[in-house]
């Protein structure tokens, strides 16, 4: 486990599952932060760690570096280590239901009683204090309430779930900037903080100027599908599958004319002071002059052209291509890490620069550093505790 980054030092606990908390806690454990699972006796929910039984899953992805810890917070052993684990942590992460927290003993104004400075981030669906605090949330949930549901997709077909689950992902991104902002409060004060952190809150965030184009013009966002709102750039059909242009300024709009050899299309968006850009009103007749000439070429073909006329373009990539993608080894995105059972899986890396160390240490098995944990806590193994801790 790296030991030398800028979170070296912290303790973090985790009272997570799916994705959002661990998530969260990857994040701060890949920068050096000890970070401890504390789990229930057999484990959280979505564990998903046998690679045999359950080949796919999130729980290899997010949970490098940590350790576990086996707590029974139900019986009395288990509530002596909750707050022997509480008072030497700095950070406590959670994303279980409201009310949840409390009923198990680790309720942010219980433990501020056994240690004031605690950071504690608390994600929920929609809130402590919202009128849908009971209601269930999960990322599709999210996605449907938040509009990002009703942003995608093709115009003239239902909405489309993200493809990746968005919500959970932008919640702990959130969560590990509210552990950033609490050490910092708690370094000038000395107190510690509560974060109230909803995914409902975090997606609307993700909408940009479309809620505001609803309440200040009355003007509702629709689904454009492939398409850029406001501005001409977007999705074309190539000979091999699809392509994304963006030529965004007059010159490179040009370039767009240039190389499918239509002249008239510069008239839309001339490269002169001051011009008006019109595309917009004739999109749909411009599309189609686009894809007439995109769809007889490949990809390849496409992307070169337009690139040496100046016109940002892309292939639209699959997951199995950008995998194999050349910039992705050279920037070492891909990684390995080796599971309980000696087998290793891929996982994406860190977008900050962590070293090789990071990906050394395997997602822990449910209890596995219990022994170790309670021994730095003064506290007996988890056995003679009666926490349902694994030796």
């Amino acid at each position: 486990m790296p030991t030398d980054g800028p979170m070296s030092g912290i303790r973090v606990l985790e009272f997570g599952h799916y994705i959002a908390a661990p998530f969260c806690t990857q994040i701060l454990a890949d920068q050096g932060a000890d970070v401890i699972k504390v789990e229930p006796p057999g484990g959280g929910p979505r564990r998903n760690s046998d690679p045999v039984k359950n080949k796919g899953g999130y729980f290899p992805m997010v949970n490098r570096n940590k350790r576990s810890i086996e707590v029974d917070l139900k019986s009395a052993a288990g509530r002596e280590v909750l707050n022997a684990l509480v008072a030497s942590a700095d950070v406590l992460i959670t994303n279980y239901g409201n009310g949840v927290p409390a009923k198990l003993g680790f309720g942010y104004e219980q433990l501020r009683e056994v240690n004031p400075s605690l950071v504690y981030v608390h994600m929920t669906g929609f809130g402590h204090d919202s009128p849908y605090a009971n209601k269930p949330a999960y990322d599709g949930i999210i996605q449907a309430m938040s509009g990002l549901l009703s942003l995608t997709g093709e115009p003239d077909r239902p909405p489309a779930l993200a493809g990746v689950f968005v919500p959970d992902h932008v919640t702990g991104l959130y969560a590990a900037l509210a552990v950033m902002f609490g050490l910092r409060q708690r370094d000038v004060t000395g107190r510690g903080s509560f974060t109230d952190l909803a995914m409902l809150d975090s997606a609307l965030s993700l909408l940009g100027a479309f809620p505001s184009d609803v309440l200040d013009f009355g003007e509702p966002p629709r689904r454009n599908g492939g398409k850029v709102p406001r501005s001409y750039a977007g999705v074309h059909q190539a000979r091999d599958g699809w392509v994304y242009l963006a030529p965004m300024t007059a010159r490179m709009w040009a370039g767009v004319a240039k190389v499918i050899g239509d002249a008239s299309l510069a008239g839309f968006y001339p490269d002169e002071p001051g011009a008006a850009d019109t595309r917009m009103a004739h999109r749909a007749d411009l599309d189609a002059r686009i894809d007439a000439w995109t769809s007889k070429h490949t990809e390849d073909e496409i992307t070169a052209a337009m690139a040496a006329a100046g016109v940002p373009a892309s292939p639209i990539f699959t997951v199995e291509q950008i995998v194999a993608d050349p910039n992705v080894a050279h920037r070492k995105l891909m990684r390995t890490v080796t599971l309980e059972d000696g087998s290793k899986r891929h996982v994406v890396a860190s977008p900050f620069d962590v070293g090789d160390a990071t990906y050394a240490a395997s997602p822990p098995r449910v209890g596995e550093h219990t022994a170790e944990i309670l021994a730095g806590l003064r506290l007996l193994t988890g056995s003679e505790q009666g926490t349902g801790g694994a030796e």
